[in-house]
């Protein structure tokens, strides 16, 4: 979905006439803010980052704004922006593990009645969640947005910028490894 401001306006430089659309950037925010959040979380297992990610992000939208096709899809954009984000967010291993130190699931805010549910649905996800963060960057980015945000194949290919056929391999081998995982964390609890 594309969101552009309804009106064009002029730029007049050196007595030429050039007619640009301005992009309406609250709207695409509100559009795809949201999501993106969410993937960037499950990238790199911290809110805050998703946060600073997904903010840098729309600077870039605004920056390159240029650059955005009102004809092409600008959710696949966004999220090849996100994801290079993330990738350079890697890159620096003394940031990224304190963004890491900081990361906490979800706090409890049902009844005590509850409190072993609670529990247990806290610890579920906190082994999900250290399952998807041991896998490689490469297939922890593939494994997130086909598993767990559910873009299909070609999608993640043109966010991620790789063939086809490399998402699948990248897949096949993240499900496989988070099997490994998974078992590894059922038998070390019981």
């Amino acid at each position: 979905m594309m969101v552009w401001m309804s009106h064009a306006y002029q730029i007049v430089t050196g007595g030429s006439l050039a007619v640009a659309e301005e992009i309406d950037i609250g709207a695409l925010f509100d559009a795809h803010a949201g999501y993106l959040c969410r993937v960037v979380h499950r990238l790199t297992g911290s809110s805050q980052v998703a946060e600073d990610v997904v903010q840098e992000v729309f600077v870039t939208a605004w920056k390159r704004r240029a650059e955005l096709d009102p004809n092409s899809n600008v959710r696949t954009w966004l999220y090849r922006v996100a994801v290079n984000h993330v990738r350079h967010q890697r890159r620096s291993a003394g940031r990224l593990n304190a963004f890491l130190t900081k990361y906490t699931w979800l706090r409890p805010t049902a009844p005590a009645a509850a409190a072993d549910e609670i529990i247990d649905r806290k610890d579920h996800a906190r082994m999900i969640q250290a399952c998807v963060l041991k896998l490689s960057d490469k297939q922890r980015e593939v494994f997130v947005l086909y598993e767990l945000e559910e873009l299909e194949g070609p999608e993640i290919a043109r966010v991620l910028d790789v063939p086809i056929n490399t998402v699948w391999s990248r897949l096949r081998l993240a499900r496989a490894r988070f099997r490994e995982l998974w078992n590894e964390l059922q038998e070390d609890s019981s």
